[in-house]
């Protein structure tokens, strides 16, 4: 529909967002689908580039669309608001609006030999035996994220078999080996996908992601996972509650 060619120019921006909006809302453009171009949309609408870039830097600003360079602009996918809620830790459990329900498929299951990195999270010697399971994480069938786990072997010797396709591993740690969970530490970085994560993903080379590298101690301070999740930056926001003593409290 063309906007109203008597209203205000300043107007005719809210206009073009509006339908475009609709449109989203209604399903008539779909989940990554790609938005026509600016000269499609100043065609369309009957409106300047000016007009146009306002309308959908809205539409950015609001989430319901991402710009790629040399692209163009997408559909998002709604967003999951990840939050801490006791006694849940960061895992994916913690998307408020999905329950818990996170299918995954393991893609490797891996011994490797701890490195600086890896020795320094786990608290262990160099060259000390660790266990790796990488999984990809959904969100009923969308991909959401690529986790990879790491386990001390000697904490943990049969982790590679006990990890099942489809478990929490904070269930696995808690109700299987009966570890009593302290403190996790907690460290959220950004990058972009490369060809190998846009391709687990579903997503474009240089698409936005998290990053967020964690360390989950028992109540003793003994490590027992150190972990990395590579997370599709339009599908996921963080939201942390800090009480004025600097702890983060269940939100």
């Amino acid at each position: 529909m063309a906007p109203d060619s008597t209203a205000r120019p300043d107007l005719l921006y809210a206009q073009v967002e509006n339908s475009l909006r609709q449109k989203i809302i209604s399903g008539e453009l779909e989940v990554g689908a790609r938005l026509p171009t600016e000269q499609e949309l100043c065609e369309q609408f009957g409106v300047s580039r000016i007009t146009v870039r306002r309308a959908v830097q809205n539409l950015v600003d609001e989430g319901l669309v991402y710009r790629l360079r040399g692209r163009g602009t997408f559909v998002s996918a709604p967003k999951r608001m990840i939050r801490k809620g006791s006694p849940n830790y960061f895992g994916y459990h913690a998307f408020s609006e999905v329950g818990g329900k996170s299918p995954r498929r393991v893609l490797s299951r891996e011994t490797l030999s701890a490195t600086g990195r890896l020795a320094k999270a786990l608290e262990i010697p160099e060259g000390s035996r660790v266990s790796m399971v990488e999984r990809l994480i959904f969100e009923e069938s969308i991909p959401i994220a690529i986790d990879y786990v790491y386990v001390s072997a000697q904490l943990f010797p049969n982790f590679l078999e006990d990890l099942g396709e489809d478990m929490s591993l904070y269930s696995l740690l808690t109700s299987t080996y009966q570890c009593a969970l302290g403190n996790e530490e907690l460290v959220l970085d950004v990058s972009t996908a490369r060809e190998s994560e846009a391709r687990l993903l579903s997503c474009f080379v240089g698409s936005p992601l998290y990053v967020l590298y964690k360390i989950t101690r028992d109540t003793d301070g003994v490590p027992l996972h150190y972990s990395k999740s590579v997370m599709r930056g339009d599908r996921a926001s963080f939201r942390f509650v800090i009480s004025p003593d600097g702890r983060v409290v269940t939100s």
